[in-house]
């Protein structure tokens, strides 16, 4: 598990991806242990702007992600429906406690060009690693803004890599929210669920992903792998 640490350093996970795809040459993989710390390389902010993109997973998948099958529970964790929005290639469910003082979505989409044949842990790290970078970028957009990144680590959930994350942020005039992150693999689709909170600490937020990717599961008339 990583120490707590503020992106206004800026941290990209290449060193990370490298290590996973040896991981999967040897006969034992990084989660066949309970858990599996992310090691990430530190930048500077110059060296974010001049390389950030070259490590994001941005191809789109080969063809349109079949998406609909997935039943859309009317609630989750405790958090009722608040909408959806579908394109080609994902579809999210967006959910609310009372007052949107919680918030949480789910987001379903294809797997890139080329990566079917992928390890599913390397996978999940790879669209990891583009997810947590948008943040460290909208960090870096305004000196105001800060992210700062408790602790990650990739392990297997009921047979599947999950990658998960606590985190919290931080903009002006505004309370310090605190906010969680779990991507993990579905029938071949990427599943992530991210969720936010002005009271509750990111542990509970963590859990209450885990919650929401079981109740999900167990709502869909397929069976994951």
């Amino acid at each position: 598990m990583l120490r707590s640490m503020n992106v206004k350093f800026c941290y990209l996970l290449p060193a990370f991806i490298w290590a996973i795809s040896l991981a999967g040459c040897a006969s034992k993989t990084a989660l066949e242990t309970s858990s599996a710390p992310l090691h990430v390389q530190k930048l500077d902010k110059s060296a974010l702007k001049a390389t950030g993109s070259e490590n994001q997973a941005r191809a789109l998948p080969a063809h349109k992600a079949q998406l609909a099958f997935y039943q859309a529970p009317k609630t989750l964790a405790g958090l009722q429906l608040d909408g959806e929005i579908s394109s080609e290639y994902a579809r999210t469910l967006r959910y609310r406690g009372p007052n949107s003082k919680e918030q949480l979505t789910l987001t379903l989409s294809g797997l890139p060009i080329g990566w079917d044949s992928m390890p599913a842990h390397r996978a999940v790290a790879g669209y990891y690693s583009e997810l947590r970078q948008r943040r460290v970028n909208k960090a870096l957009s305004n000196s105001a803004y800060a992210l700062s990144i408790i602790s990650e680590q990739l392990v297997d959930l009921e047979g599947n890599p999950s990658a998960q994350s606590q985190m919290r942020w931080i903009e002006p005039n505004r309370p310090i929210q605190n906010q969680a992150l779990l991507v993990t693999l579905i029938n071949n689709h990427f599943v992530r669920i991210s969720n936010a909170s002005y009271q509750q600490k990111t542990r509970w937020l963590l859990q209450q992903a885990k919650r929401a990717l079981a109740e999900f599961k167990a709502a869909q008339a397929v069976t994951a792998p």
